[in-house]
């Protein structure tokens, strides 16, 4: 092991964690997986005695979910409506540009992918107010996608913190 303070390393742990969650404002960037790989690092130098078996299995299902939330949550009733498959190959596309164009990590993503799928649709369509639609549907999927993994990596931070406080 790593002959680091224990109370340091917690600190630094902690801190990373928090930092990366700060990155869910970027919508590219997989944060629960972050989480998951500090999470493990900690229990790896730590000898997995503060950061438990158990709460690696844990972390682990909790970065699964959070990860694919853009597969399941379709089918829990969050479904991007109005977006052919067009639209969303249009979507990252246009987020990617729109990262490029407008580098505000936030605004820049979003606003390419809403203009994107909106020109798509317009142009697959040909009218303007269904493809304003798909653009909507889209953010909203956006959102939801931030969201749900917004929660999974604070899971798996109060996860961590959760098996530190109990084996110390």
């Amino acid at each position: 092991m790593i002959e680091i303070g224990s109370s340091l390393l917690i600190i630094i742990t902690f801190l990373a964690m928090i930092g990366s969650l700060l990155l869910i404002l970027i919508p590219a960037v997989p944060v629960t997986s972050l989480e998951w790989a500090i999470a493990l690092i900690f229990g790896v130098l730590t000898g997995f005695e503060r950061f438990t078996p158990l709460a690696a299995i844990l972390v682990t299902g909790l970065m699964i979910l959070g990860s694919t939330s853009g597969l399941w949550l379709p089918f829990v009733g969050m479904r991007g409506r109005q977006i052919s498959c067009f639209g969303m190959i249009a979507f990252f596309i246009g987020m990617a540009i729109g990262s490029s164009l407008i580098p505000i990590p936030f605004l820049g993503t979003i606003i390419g992918g809403v203009i994107a799928v909106m020109l798509v649709e317009y142009l697959r369509i040909g009218k303007a107010k269904e493809a304003v639609a798909s653009g909507k549907s889209a953010l909203r999927m956006v959102i939801y996608g931030m969201i749900a993994e917004f929660v999974f990596a604070t899971a798996i931070i109060v996860t961590t913190m959760a098996s530190i406080l109990m084996t110390g």
